[in-house]
């Protein structure tokens, strides 16, 4: 019987979060007849956590706490130390860092270790990066380490060629995945009335965090101009965040009263999104959200910032419409435009599930990356 492939995960946490719902979304639906997957994280598990260890899959925490550059050296070394020890004893054939200090940590831990295969997710735009030599450093150090780059837009991969300076033939564009069908849900009426909105009332929503590049102040100001026009319409702010106190605030300034409504992180996004009418992400950058993926998936027509890999995701006029960035007038008249027609937002809500299972389904991205660990270590053994 050939032995099943280990692979190691790193990353910072398991908390609730794109890449770290992708991760569990992958590690879980690998064939556990081929590969044996392990999760590591770097500070604290958090709540996914449970989902791996219900799946029988190992999760290590290292507790390498406030990633700064000012931290004691000492602290430094000793947690990348722990990491080190960790992949010797575990000798998996393939790391796979996700995130910026999962990426880089994890990569200078699995060379020193002499691991065969080394790959690194870049899940989002490095903005973060620029003009931060000491990032860019440490970055293209561990570039020099990591056998393949991986994108999961061809605008992340544009990116990291711009900033990190890496040769083109050393990234792979592999999209996000999810498993549609737990978003092609029918309309919750109680779950409408659980939250105090009145039979037939419009509904729009943003499913995102409450960080300031996800541009909610944006769409807060284009929810004067809604109102106008549809005055029964009620919005939906779903997530939560350091932001959430503020943009609060910012709602009751805009005179914006009842119809807003901050719901904080749920656990029931899909019922949440067959709720709505109209799906908007407001972003001022993104690489390649699995928000709007998940509201295709649901029939739900998108209104998206033309940012990022949002383009690769949502096609304009078939699945949604697409507006600049940090332009509150522009998401108006796109939001009202689908609010006042029906039949529009049902043609884009069919184009938008279709898109989603022929491009970006879980299965496709688990077959792809099985495929990938495997071709890796094939040409690794073949060094």
């Amino acid at each position: 019987m050939t032995p099943r492939i280990k692979v190691c995960y790193v990353i910072g946490t398991l908390d609730v979060g794109g890449a770290e719902g992708q991760l569990v979304q992958l590690v879980t639906h690998l064939d556990p007849n081929r590969f044996e997957p392990i999760v590591c994280c770097l500070s604290s598990s958090g709540p996914q956590a449970k989902t791996l260890e219900a799946a029988g899959i190992r999760v290590k925490v290292i507790g390498f706490h406030g990633f700064r550059f000012r931290q004691h050296p000492r602290e430094v070394f000793v947690r990348l130390a722990s990491l080190l020890r960790f992949i010797r004893q575990e000798r998996p054939g393939v790391v796979h860092g996700f995130l910026f200090w999962a990426y880089i940590l994890g990569t200078y831990a699995a060379w020193l270790a002499r691991i065969p295969v080394i790959l690194a997710s870049r899940r989002s735009l490095g903005n973060f990066k620029e003009g931060k030599n000491p990032y860019l450093r440490m970055e293209r150090l561990a570039n020099r380490m990591t056998d393949l780059i991986l994108a999961n837009s061809q605008a992340v991969k544009q990116d990291v060629i711009r900033q990190e300076r890496v040769a083109p033939s050393k990234i792979r564009v592999i999209y996000n995945g999810i498993d549609a069908s737990r978003y092609a849900l029918p309309t919750d009426p109680a779950l409408r009335e659980s939250l105090g909105i009145p039979a037939g009332a419009p509904i729009v929503g943003v499913i995102a965090r409450l960080i300031d590049y996800k541009g909610h102040r944006f769409f807060l100001e284009a929810c004067q101009g809604i109102r106008r026009r549809n005055p029964a319409v009620t919005f939906l702010l779903i997530g939560d965040g350091p932001d959430r106190r503020e943009l609060e605030e910012y709602a009751c300034t805009l005179g914006l009263g009842r119809s807003v409504r901050f719901l904080g992180s749920r656990a029931d996004i899909p019922e949440l999104l067959s709720l709505l009418d109209v799906a908007v992400l407001p972003s001022l950058e993104e690489g390649f959200p699995n928000a709007v993926l998940e509201a295709m998936a649901g029939a739900r027509p998108v209104v998206a910032s033309r940012v990022g890999g949002v383009p690769e995701a949502v096609v304009h006029g078939q699945t949604g419409l697409l507006v600049p960035p940090s332009d509150p007038p522009a998401l108006t008249d796109a939001i009202n435009c689908l609010l006042n027609d029906a039949g529009r937002r049902t043609e884009m809500g069919r184009m938008g599930q279709k898109r989603v299972s022929a491009l970006f389904s879980l299965s496709r991205l688990v077959g792809e990356m099985e495929a990938l660990y495997e071709e890796r270590l094939n040409a690794a053994g073949h060094k």
